[in-house]
């Protein structure tokens, strides 16, 4: 995955911490309204978009590195079994910035063909 902003360590939790604090400081120095993240569908994720952004910008200003990908756990759906840690929809989602990090791809069968010939 290259040089990755992994969301599951705590560390690179703390830069994005930082950014939206950054962005923050940054709409109240301009005399902007600081952005909302509006409705349950990630479509709506506005804040979330701006502090990405500060967080890039915050980089290439320090002469650091960029991120190739970015890795994020999300917790979702009901939980498996009553008290589970476990949901029915956790997953892992990866955000590709570097096109020359993605080798190569596959399409995913569609469940309901499989077994069919």
């Amino acid at each position: 995955m290259g040089h990755c902003l992994n969301l599951i360590d705590m560390a690179h939790l703390d830069l994005v911490k930082t950014a939206h604090e950054t962005y923050v400081k940054a709409c109240a120095t301009a005399g902007f309204e600081v952005l909302k993240n509006k409705g349950p569908d990630l479509a709506g994720r506005f804040l979330d978009h701006a502090v990405f952004g500060t967080l890039h910008r915050m980089r290439a200003e320090q002469g650091e590195e960029p991120f190739d990908t970015i890795r994020a756990f999300f917790i979702e759906g009901r939980p498996l079994y009553p008290e589970a840690g476990l949901r029915a929809l956790d997953h892992v989602q990866i955000c590709v910035r570097n096109p020359r990090k993605i080798l190569g791809f596959f399409h995913v069968r569609d469940s309901k063909a499989v077994g069919r010939r």
